[in-house]
C-alpha cells in the first residue's frame, strides 16, 4: 500500500485537474443557462436546482458520509468483507430513502412549497422532473462517494452530483453551447431533462460498474440495516445543517422576492464560490486519509498534513479572491450577460465567508472522520438556526445584499466553533499553517533518495 504523502501527492495532483475541470464547467453552464433562458426562468432553474441539492441530502441520509469512515478504516486493516457489506447495506437502503423524498417531492406537500418559494405554480408543475433528477443525482452521488472512500479520486469526482460531476457538466455544457451557437430556443422543462438525461447516462454506467466490483468480491451476509441507520443519522443530520445553512439563502430570497432576484443571488453566489475551489480540490483528497491517521492514532502527523493543506489553499484562494475584487462587476458582465452586472459588492461579501472558510480548514471533514460527527451536527444546527433567523430579517431589510451578509457571517460561525470544538476534543489545529511543511519535504527527499539507491542496486 502507498504512503500517506504519496497518496495525498498523486491524489492531490488528479484532484487539481479534475476540480480545475468541474470549476471551469460549473461557471460555463451556468453562464449558458443565464444566457440562453430569460432571468425569471433562469432563476427558477437555481431554485430547481437547490431543491434537488436540498433533497439530495434528505435522501442520502449520511450514507456517503459513512463510505469515507468505513472503507478506508476497513482497508487499512485488512477486511475487505467490511467494505464489501457496507457498501451493499448503503445501497439497500439508499433504495428506500431516495424514493421516499422523490415521493415527498411530487406530494401535494412539495408541489405547495415550490408554489410558495416561485410565487406562483411554474415551479410546482416541474416537481415531477425535479423528483427524476433527485434520484438520479443521488445515485452517482453514492458511488462518488464509494470511489472516494476507496482513493479513486479520479471516478470520484467524474461522477460527482447535480451539478458538481465532471461526467455531468461535459455532457450538459456540449448540448447547451450547441444550443447557442445555432441559436435554437430552449425551454426550461428541457433544461432539467437535459440535467436528467445526462446523470441517467451516468448512472447506468456508475451502477454496472459497481455490480461487476461487487460480483468479483462476492455476496456479504451482513443485513444490519438498523446498525447503517444508526451510524448514519448524525452525518446527515449535520449535513442537512450544512446544506440548509448555505441553500436557505436561495429559499428565503425566493420566499421573499421575485425569480429574477434568485437569479441574480445565485450567480452572483456560484462566482464568489471560486474562492473556496483550492479547498475542494484538498477535500476530495483528504477524508480517507484522515480516517487512516486516526484509526492509526497517528494525530500529530494528520495535524501537520491538514495545516500544511489550510495554508496551501489559502494562499491559492487569496489569489482568486483578489481577482474578484478586481474585475468582479467585468466578470460578472462577461460570463452572464449586463443584466447580472454592477453586483461585486454582494459578491465580496460573500467571497469573504468563503475566505475564512478555506483559511480555518477542513474542519468538518475532521470532525467526522473522527467519531464526533455528532459536534459537527450541533455545530451546523446551531449555526444553521441563527444564520436562518438573521437571513430572514437582513433580506426583509436589504435583498440579496442582506442575505450575503447573513450567509456569510453564518459560515464564519460554523467553522470558527468547528476550530474550537476540534482543538478541545483532538488537541489539534488544523487552521492555515506551513507548520510541518520541512518535515514533509525532508519525507519526500528521503523516498526520492530510497528510490535511487534501489535503482542503482
Amino acid at each position: 500500500m502507498k504512503s500517506i504523502s504519496q497518496r495525498l501527492l498523486r491524489g492531490g495532483v488528479t484532484a487539481v485537474i479534475g476540480r480545475s475541470a468541474v470549476a471551469v464547467g460549473v461557471v460555463l453552464v451556468n453562464a449558458l443557462v443565464a444566457r440562453l433562458l430569460s432571468p425569471e426562468d433562469t432563476g427558477l432553474f437555481m431554485l430547481a436546482l437547490s431543491m434537488v441539492t436540498v433533497a439530495a441530502v434528505v435522501a442520502d441520509f449520511g450514507f456517503g458520509k459513512t463510505l469515507l469512515r468505513i472503507i478506508p478504516d476497513a482497508i487499512a486493516s485488512g477486511d475487505n468483507v467490511r467494505a464489501q457489506s457496507h457498501i451493499q447495506r448503503v445501497f439497500l437502503a439508499g433504495v428506500l430513502t431516495i424514493f421516499a423524498t422523490a415521493l415527498v417531492l411530487v406530494s401535494p406537500f412539495g408541489v405547495w412549497i415550490a408554489g410558495k418559494l416561485s410565487h406562483g405554480s411554474s415551479l410546482g408543475e416541474l416537481m415531477p422532473l425535479v423528483a427524476l433528477w433527485l434520484i438520479v443525482t443521488v445515485v452517482i452521488s453514492l458511488l462518488a462517494e464509494t470511489c472516494r472512500g476507496f482513493h479513486h479520486i479520479a471516478a470520484a469526482i467524474f461522477y460527482g452530483g447535480a451539478l458538481t460531476g465532471l461526467g455531468n457538466i461535459l455532457i450538459v455544457s456540449f448540448v447547451l453551447g450547441i444550443t447557442g451557437y445555432t441559436s435554437a430556443t430552449i425551454t426550461l422543462k428541457q433544461v432539467i431533462g437535459l440535467f436528467i438525461l445526462a446523470g441517467f447516462f451516468l448512472a447506468v454506467l456508475a451502477l454496472l460498474g459497481l455490480l461487476k466490483w461487487l460480483r468479483t468480491w462476492g455476496v456479504s451476509t451482513d443485513r444490519s440495516i438498523k446498525q447503517l441507520f444508526i451510524m448514519a443519522w448524525p452525518f446527515w443530520i449535520s449535513s442537512l445543517a450544512l446544506i440548509l445553512l448555505t441553500h436557505a439563502e436561495i429559499w428565503i430570497l425566493g420566499y421573499l422576492r421575485s425569480p429574477e432576484e434568485v437569479a441574480i443571488f445565485a450567480l452572483v453566489a456560484k462566482l464568489a464560490l471560486l474562492v473556496s475551489f483550492p479547498l475542494v480540490i484538498v477535500n476530495s483528497v483528504l477524508p480517507p486519509l484522515i480516517s487512516e491517521l486516526y484509526a492509526k492514532e497517528n494525530i500529530k502527523k494528520m495535524e501537520r498534513m491538514l495545516r500544511i493543506s489550510a495554508g496551501l489553499t489559502t494562499l491559492c484562494s487569496s489569489v482568486i479572491f483578489l481577482i474578484l475584487l478586481i474585475f468582479g462587476n467585468g466578470l460578472l458582465s462577461f460570463l452572464f450577460g449586463d443584466y447580472y452586472s454592477g453586483n461585486r459588492n454582494m459578491m465580496m461579501v460573500l467571497a469573504v465567508g468563503w475566505l475564512f472558510h478555506v483559511w480555518a480548514g477542513s474542519g468538518g471533514f475532521v470532525l467526522n472522520m473522527t467519531d464526533n460527527q455528532r459536534s459537527a451536527m450541533i455545530i451546523n444546527l446551531v449555526a444553521g438556526f441563527l444564520t436562518l433567523l438573521a437571513g430572514l430579517w437582513l433580506t426583509s431589510l436589504y435583498g440579496g445584499l442582506g442575505m450575503a451578509i447573513a450567509s456569510s457571517s453564518g459560515l464564519i460561525l460554523v467553522n470558527v466553533f468547528m476550530l474550537l470544538v476540534i482543538r478541545y476534543k483532538l488537541n489539534i489545529r488544523i487552521y492555515a499553517g506551513l507548520s510541518g511543511l520541512h518535515d514533509l519535504k525532508e519525507e519526500l527527499i528521503k523516498r526520492r533518495q530510497a528510490r535511487q539507491q534501489r535503482a542503482t542496486d
